[in-house]
Parts: structure tokens; sequence; C-alpha cells
């Protein structure tokens, strides 16, 4: 199968740039009924104006899924398995947002979903995994989402010392999908996936800002989790993610 992106670039672009040059709609009264000003997006899919504009399809799907009510955990079952046909990836996890996507799936590797040891999050005296190891080039504002569960960051330049970093406590590794990242580099996700999975470390890939990929280029290269944000090139809810991968830890990072 071939990559192809979901949706189309082109298509995003163009749907951007006529509603950027469309003209004041009583939509937009919302925001000046309490003095905001709308502006016209010449920047990209930034959070801090609003990520991206939804596309009709998800607007019309929102409307319907809001006249019903439904039982969560067989919503998360019946979503996971839409998003696993829909993507090749083994599944799929809605959360509330790429940061805290990456917080769920952190907390199920520290926890492996287990009740009553994530009630004492951040709390993990006495838990088996309490270290996350990250490439230095990786490090950002947003690895806060890794901070809040109160694990230990364990910061790596080269693959010597990633292999030393790897020990008993060691409940992932993380990265950001970037230069850095791309095959070629010292520790680029191939080779992170090379040295992690023969120790059974699940390796979780920030892709924030990116399309989605059908077949999954970051699951392809190794990763177990690869999390986006549903409101940047994917044109979903801005207060929506997608998590996609390993069934297992998914299934952890729901609980």
């Amino acid at each position: 199968m071939e990559h192809k992106d979901i949706p189309d670039n082109l298509a995003i672009l163009r749907y951007l740039q006529e509603s950027s040059q469309r003209e004041p709609t009583d939509e937009q009264s919302i925001f000046r009924a309490i003095g905001v000003e709308p502006i016209i997006n010449c920047r990209g899919t930034f959070t801090i104006i609003g990520g991206s504009v939804e596309l009709p399809a998800v607007q019309a799907a929102i409307k319907e899924a809001a006249r019903h009510f439904v039982q969560y955990d067989e919503l998360a079952a019946g979503v996971g398995q839409r998003l696993a046909e829909l993507t090749g990836a083994e599944w799929g996890m809605i959360p509330s947002g790429c940061a805290a996507g990456i917080k769920h799936v952190t907390a199920a590797c520290v926890t492996g979903g287990n009740p009553e040891l994530l009630i004492r999050i951040p709390d993990l005296t006495g838990f088996a995994k309490t270290q996350v190891i990250v490439p230095r080039s990786s490090r950002n504002p947003y690895d806060h989402a890794l901070r809040n569960i109160g694990v230990e960051v364990v910061t790596v330049e080269t693959p010597a010392e990633l292999t030393q970093a790897i020990n008993a406590k060691t409940a992932m590794i993380y990265l950001v999908s970037g230069a850095s990242s791309q095959p070629g580099q010292p520790l680029s996700l191939e080779a992170i996936a090379a040295i992690a999975k023969p120790a059974g470390v699940p390796v979780l890939i920030d892709a924030a800002a990116e399309n989605l990929t059908v077949p999954c280029i970051h699951l392809e290269q190794g990763a177990d989790v690869v999390a986006y944000s549903g409101g940047k090139a994917i044109c979903g809810p801005q207060g929506a993610g997608l998590l996609l991968g390993n069934k297992q830890i998914l299934m952890a990072a729901w609980q």
C-alpha cells in the first residue's frame, strides 16, 4: 500500500483559504459579542490561533453525535476498532488533544492500566516503572505531559547512552517527529526502536502537527504508539487528538 495523506494537503489548503476569504457571518458575532475580533489566519495550524477550521464532514458528525447518549467504554472499543480499520494500525484512541494523549500513554506505560496504580499518580512511590527516556533533541516545553505523571525524565544524546539508560525502571521512550528522528540520524525513530524493542521498552513518537499517513509511517518505522493533534493538519476538533498503535497500551491508556 502506498503512503497517502489523510486528508489531502491541497484540499486542506484550499478549504482554509476559502474559509479565510469569506465575508463575516452571523456565527462570527459569537466572538464579537464578547469583544473578540475574528482574524484571517496567515500563519498555519497553530493552537494559539485556533489550530485549523473543522472540515464540514467533521462538523456534521459532531452535530449528529451530540444528539445521543452512549456508554463510553463501548464507544472507546468501537472507535478503536474503526480507527484500526481506517488507518491499518492495530488500535486507535481519541484523547482530548495531543498533549493529553502523551500523558495518557505515559500513564499506561507506568501503570499497565492498573486502576489501583492510576489513582496514585503522580506519587510513584513503590512503582516498578518510573523513568521515561527522551533524546535531548526532543526535549521541549510540551514534555510536561510526561513530567505531570511524576516520572523521572532521563535525557540521552547518543545510541550508546540510550542503551546504557534502559533499565528495569524504564517505562517508555518518547521522541518528537522531526529532523532528528528521520532515517540516517543517530537517534532516528528506526535506530531507537532497534534498541528499545529487544529490551521490551515501548516507543511513543509525538507527531502533533503532522498529517496522518496510511499506512502510518511512524508505526512502520518502529513506534509502538504515535500521537497526533486532531485540530491541526487533520482538521478535526481543536480539543481532540489521535493515538494509533499498540492495542494493549492504548486500552491501558483508556483506563
